[in-house]
């Protein structure tokens, strides 16, 4: 079954939520909703009173749980809004959790600040009373700041314009693969699109309630572990290799495969996990590989976790279909992927970052070590970024005018205000929804120099 183009991009604003600083809350556009990170703000004096405990009574009420009340119920007007229904319509959820993080040197050893997060409880159980529908792909990221500093978490979605005969599935997963401890599904299809939640080297289980353990307690899964007395293995290839394996058996309980992958979000611990996560990437994708938003920095919600992915694919008997690009005179890709992959209604951009043909960040674009008061990095490199995306919404037939999301990763958010300015200048009306927050572990983005990154979603309907 191919899908159809549904509708022309429009920005949601329902009029009972407080305007966005520059974004705008949603976009709409070929069938899809594109939510921005949604925080219990007013986006004037940060936390609304609604969100914060009360000082007088501080045991009366839970971290997350007012906060996450009202996400969900301003996730619920936009959805409505836009004609659709956070009972039924949602198929992929970001949760951004304000996480605590060791100092550099521990973090960078890969020492885990455990428990990094607020219990997600009561978040759970707000979205189980308030949503319900477990059929939706979910990623839960620690990250050190967030654009309201009070705010623990932002939560970020697509959903799906309801359609007649076009109904979200589910699929029974084989007895190998473990199943998530919360309401989710591994797997869920519309129409054509194939979603794949946010997955780790985990079994769900690990060392709890075991008498035996396979170095530092966690819940990585015993296969994806290496020997700690010994020299030789590494962490991060094992964890990838059992993710990516795992993966591909979901993918085919669905109906595809990760040859079909159009789009992968990888997110790692640090950026020395790098190389080994590539190395075993190369043999899963040799060719034709998705496009790749890789984000450093991270904590991760599985104690010992070192990597996270969640795919988007194409069903095995879908028609639509999928182009890589990758720009031949501009900045290196970052990595194993093309620039972006053009597919159905939408092109899907690897991470973009200012970077020249050898994947360096040129020094008129750093902050000046010597001069840090006579440079604007976050302007520069916003508009540096800016330019790609340009050429690549070219390249699929698009323009600016069509970028439907994008989430940015900085390395501080010090910088907001200064890419809000290029931001502004360059989508003055309607602008796309857009998710911010800073990673960390000291120079936390995958390229020296960089103080941000970005992932877009573009409306480029094959004409």
């Amino acid at each position: 079954m191919s899908e159809q183009p549904r509708s022309v991009r429009r920005a949601i604003n329902p009029p009972s939520m407080p305007a966005a600083p520059g974004w705008s809350h949603a976009v709409a556009a070929g069938g899809w909703l594109f939510g921005s990170g949604l925080m219990a703000t007013d986006y004037r004096d940060g936390l609304r009173v609604e969100a914060r405990i009360d000082p007088d009574r501080p045991w009366s009420s839970e971290p997350l749980d007012h906060e996450s009340r009202l996400i969900l119920d301003d996730l619920g007007a936009i959805l409505e809004a836009a004609g659709c229904d956070r009972r039924r319509d949602l198929v992929r959820l970001w949760q951004w959790i304000r996480a605590r993080y060791p100092d550099d040197a521990i973090y960078a050893a890969g020492e885990p600040a455990w428990p990094a997060f607020p219990s997600g409880t009561p978040y759970a159980r707000n979205l189980a009373a308030m949503v319900g529908d477990q059929l939706r792909s979910s990623t839960g990221i620690g990250v050190r700041q967030l654009a309201v500093p009070e705010a623990l978490l932002s939560v970020d979605f697509i959903a799906v314009e309801p359609r007649p005969g076009v109904e979200k599935q589910g699929f029974a997963m084989p007895d190998d693969v473990p199943q998530p401890r919360i309401g989710y599904s591994p797997a869920t299809r519309i129409g054509d699109w194939v979603f794949l939640a946010g997955f780790g080297a985990t079994d769900f289980k690990g060392d709890w309630m075991a008498t035996a353990h396979m170095g530092k307690p966690g819940m990585v899964a015993p296969e994806a572990r290496v020997n700690p007395y010994i020299w030789l293995g590494s962490e991060i290839e094992t964890q990838t290799d059992y993710t990516l394996r795992t993966l591909a058996k979901i993918a085919a309980a669905a109906g595809t495969s990760l040859a079909r992958c159009v789009k992968a979000d990888v997110t790692l611990r640090h950026p020395s996990d790098v190389a080994g996560m590539e190395r075993v990437w190369r043999r899963y994708f040799p060719d034709e590989p998705p496009a790749r938003n890789l984000v450093t920095g991270a904590e991760l919600v599985v104690k010992g976790a070192r990597v996270e992915i969640a795919l988007l694919l194409l069903a095995d008997d879908s028609g639509l279909s999928r182009r890589s690009i990758t720009l031949t005179d501009g900045p290196a890709p970052p990595g194993h992927a093309p620039h972006a992959v053009h597919a159905g209604d939408f092109l899907f951009t690897s991470g973009l970052l200012a970077l020249d043909e050898e994947g360096r960040v040129p020094a008129a674009w750093r902050a000046g070590t010597g001069v840090p008061h006579f440079r604007s990095p976050a302007r520069e490199q916003t508009e540096a970024i800016l330019q790609t995306l340009a050429r690549l919404c070219t390249e699929a037939g698009a323009t600016l005018a069509d970028v439907c999301k994008v989430q940015a990763f900085f390395d501080d958010l010090a910088h907001l205000p200064e890419m809000l300015g290029g931001w502004r200048a360059a989508f003055p009306q309607d602008p796309p929804a857009l998710s911010v927050m800073a990673m960390g572990g000291g120079d936390p983005l995958i390229a020296p120099g960089a103080v941000m990154q970005w992932d877009a979603i573009v409306h480029a309907p094959i004409r």
